[in-house]
């Protein structure tokens, strides 16, 4: 009788303490599911777009500066010639606006807990960009109120790209 207590006994524990661990698996599978699915989410909604359009932005930023550009000291507000208007206006103004509204429309995607200083600070030049802008239509000619934040901008985009695949690959990689 004993005997059958002990085993019975053993037999709930060991069912119980499998349940458990089973649960625990579960869980832990979920919570890496989950995530996967943000990141995935940040990638495709957020970070993927605007590392290509930040990549695309600064190639031709960077043959514009090769080419057409002044120096950084020569340039003037007032000198900008038709051909930098043209390429400002057509294909760099476009692709900014687009990725200030990727930041605002999935701000909810950025990997802090508040918007980083980058991200705020392009947002920033877009719009005081965009208001210079329209002064130059009305002949007043200033540069924008707030400077592009630069390197600090494309390091963010592209560091935290490169961050979000890495842990992709590393969900990837462990989901059964």
């Amino acid at each position: 009788m004993t005997a059958a207590i002990i085993t019975a006994s053993a037999s709930i524990v060991v069912a119980v303490l499998a349940f458990l661990l089973n649960q625990h698996s579960q869980i832990r599978q979920e919570r890496r599911q989950a995530r996967l699915v943000r990141i995935n989410s940040q990638l495709r909604d957020l970070y993927g777009p605007l590392n290509t359009l930040v990549d695309t932005n600064e190639q031709i930023w960077e043959a514009l500066r090769a080419t057409i550009l002044p120096a950084r000291d020569e340039r003037n507000p007032e000198a900008g010639t038709s051909e930098w208007l043209r390429w400002r206006d057509q294909a760099l103004m476009p692709t900014n606006r687009r990725m200030r509204d990727l930041v605002v429309e999935h701000a909810d995607l950025i990997i802090e807990t508040e918007a980083p200083k980058p991200l705020l600070d392009f947002c920033a030049h877009i719009l005081s960009l965009e208001v210079a802008i329209m002064e130059e239509a009305e002949g007043v000619n200033r540069r924008a109120l707030i400077a592009h934040p630069g390197d600090e901008f494309t390091s963010y985009v592209h560091d935290s790209f490169i961050h979000l695949k890495n842990q992709q690959q590393q969900l990837l990689g462990s989901v059964t």
